[in-house]
């Protein structure tokens, strides 16, 4: 299956969101320790990142519980077309049963012995 390029650009965000992660949590233990004096400036005051990276989360949440209703329809779906396929396979083999028996035995000789006759 192809991905998609809504599923690329996701992925995208994901990985980026990981390492800038990686990156902080890096820096805040740095400053922990006292490796480092100051934090690093950013181009983007920490509150509004804050905001977007929540509103984001609460994106990605959202379109996973999305997702999470679409994969439990698709199981009913799928639950009741096994059940289907299983009455299927029961009626076919109780028809096998059926052939077998109406084949079988001086009646099925002389059932194919008749068809025979009307076929020629």
């Amino acid at each position: 299956m192809g991905e998609t390029p809504a599923q690329s650009d996701e992925e995208r965000r994901v990985e980026e969101l990981l390492r800038v992660n990686a990156e902080l949590a890096a820096e805040i233990r740095s400053l922990a320790l006292d490796r480092t004096e100051r934090p690093r400036s950013s181009s983007m005051p920490a509150a509004r990142r804050v905001s977007k990276i929540v509103e984001e989360r609460d994106s990605l949440a959202a379109e996973l519980e999305a997702a999470h209703t679409q994969i439990e329809a698709a199981r009913a779906e799928l639950d009741a077309v096994m059940e289907e396929r299983d009455w299927l396979q029961r009626h076919v083999d109780e028809l096998h049963r059926e052939v077998t028996r109406l084949r079988s035995g001086l009646g099925g000789l002389l059932r194919r012995v008749r068809a025979r006759l009307l076929r020629a």
